[in-house]
């Protein structure tokens, strides 16, 4: 089918060229503007440098031990984003950034070609002034990085299906959305698959074009998506008997089905964030519930698309009882068509300079609103390792240690550049361990993929004394530990404090002569486990 066209609308748009590069600066300019938020932005960016620093290119790594919640490829972005510009926050968003201009772009294109300019250009000023988009831009975790993939994934297919329709040229587009799908599921598993094809699927079904089912399931297309998708996961069942089970079975059967996890939510948790994170565009909202603005000529079925997509993702996370906010960025790039959708449909009704003016001013309110946001999470960064990990980096050597107390900041080894996992000291023999989730869970998982160096980091708090004594002469150790652990334990009683600010303090041991003598006694001294 041919696309429509917007008579005379699009004489006051600017060219699509300078629209998309402006976007692009718009949701990275102030992505250095604040430290890792925690606890995601400091675990991804974390892991990604521990991959990097070690060289294990393949399996990600949480302190040292694999760690297999997500697939790799944010950190595969991540760890080349910091071989490019260095260790610092810019570029750990920059896999996310990339991600959410790529879906703008790729939106705006879409709808150029089967609405018009107008549209299009609506649909891009939208989704790039949405608080919610703009924050997701500039933080470092797999939700924009999926969500752009997925969004990517669900206009190819459709525009494959589109032009089969029309007798074009569409095999290249059924490679495209297969390839797409194919990267979305390295960046966050099964959802990268399930969300386009049920979004996919059910459009097709409710519009009855059967013949689309045969322009995505091409045998070719299935062949690229394998050979993109299945050699990661095969490979890490291969060195890690249990992987399947694990990622597969857990991480995503289980914890979609229970309810113990984190952030339990009524059902209907995300119909309120969506319309308080969008505003003000979420206004037009109304809008959508005119009956002309569905029964208006659709030809195309953009508009059947758009909403089968929201409904599939608001739909789908609304099931498990754990709910992040993250999960439903995928519904923005369709509610943002459809909102432009509602935008022109309002212009050609009424005083279209009125319409277009009121427009304007919502764009303008609403990018107010993205910096507004960027400060308040600048001015409360939460107890991020960001001013104590660089004031340890400045004295820090290659060969120290870092050393947590019943704490694991994921931050605090990307703010050091540490060179070697640390020591998480807790008890780590308790039994809830395993029935709660949160950081201590998490690193006993990794534990479990190996053992050795599981056994060599997570140490149980009576052994550190000894584990210090038995460290190599000169050896420095940078322990970090809330204000109240210096009485906690007797080798930091003596101690001066290095660092502190008003949740955490920072103690340096050298474990010199007069160490040895005060806290070690007939202790052996040669060589450490840690090494």
């Amino acid at each position: 089918m041919s696309p429509s066209r917007e008579s005379g609308a699009s004489a006051w748009m600017p060219p699509a060229g300078l629209l998309l590069l402006a976007a692009g600066i718009w949701l990275g300019w102030l992505a250095w503007a604040r430290p890792l938020t925690l606890p995601d932005e400091g675990r991804y960016a974390g892991v990604a440098w521990e991959m990097l620093r070690s060289g294990s290119h393949a399996v990600p790594l949480l302190d040292g031990m694999p760690y297999f919640h997500k697939p790799p490829l944010y950190y595969w972005l991540a760890e080349l984003c910091f071989q490019l510009f260095g260790l610092n926050e810019w570029a750990a968003r920059l896999p996310s950034w990339l991600a959410a201009w790529a879906a703008l772009a790729g939106l705006y294109g879409f709808v150029r070609r089967y609405r018009g300019t107008a549209t299009a250009t609506m649909a891009a000023v939208i989704l790039a002034t949405m608080p919610f988009y703009y924050g997701g831009a500039q933080f470092a975790n797999t939700d924009m990085l999926v969500a752009g993939l997925v969004t990517l994934c669900v206009l190819a297919g459709a525009d494959a299906v589109l032009r089969a329709e029309a007798g074009h040229a569409h095999r290249a587009m059924s490679l495209a959305a297969a390839a797409l799908a194919a990267l979305a599921v390295l960046a966050k598993g099964l959802i990268g698959l399930v969300l386009p094809g049920a979004i996919l699927c059910l459009w097709l079904l409710l519009a009855r074009r059967w013949r689309g089912y045969i322009v995505l399931l091409w045998p070719p297309a299935l062949a690229v998506f394998a050979l993109l998708a299945v050699p990661w996961f095969w490979l890490m069942q291969q060195r890690f008997p249990g992987f399947f089970h694990y990622f597969f079975v857990y991480q995503h059967f289980e914890r979609f089905a229970r309810s113990g996890f984190n952030n339990v939510q009524p059902f209907w948790f995300y119909l309120p964030v969506i319309a308080g994170l969008t505003l003000p565009w979420s206004l037009w909202g109304g809008g959508g519930l005119r009956k002309a603005f569905w029964t208006t000529q659709d030809r195309s079925g953009l508009r059947s698309l758009m909403a089968v997509w929201v409904v599939v993702v608001l739909g789908f996370f609304s099931i498990p009882g754990s709910k992040l906010i993250g999960y439903v960025v995928p519904a923005l790039p369709p509610l943002a068509a459809l909102l432009a959708d509602i935008v022109h449909q309002a212009m050609q009704r009424g005083d279209s300079l009125r319409q277009r003016r009121l427009a304007w001013k919502c764009a303008a309110l609403s990018a107010g609103l993205c910096i507004a946001l960027v400060a308040v999470f600048a001015a409360n960064p939460r107890r991020s390792a960001e001013p104590l990990g660089r004031r340890i980096a400045a004295e820090m050597r290659a060969t120290d240690m870092l050393v947590t107390l019943h704490a694991y900041p994921f931050d605090l080894g990307f703010y050091t550049g540490a060179r070697q996992p640390a020591w998480v000291v807790d008890d780590w023999g308790n039994p809830e361990i395993p029935l709660r989730d949160n950081w201590r869970k998490e690193l006993y998982d990794a534990g479990r993929f190996a053992p050795g160096t599981g056994r060599r980091v997570l140490v149980q708090s009576e052994a550190l004394p000894a584990r210090l004594c038995a460290a190599p002469p000169e050896s420095r150790f940078w322990i970090w530990g809330g204000v109240e652990d210096g009485a906690r334990f007797p080798v930091l009683q003596e101690a001066p404090v290095r660092f502190s600010d008003a949740h955490y303090n920072v103690w340096r041991i050298d474990t010199d002569d007069a160490f040895r003598r005060r806290f070690c006694g007939e202790t052996p001294i040669g060589g450490s486990p840690g090494r």
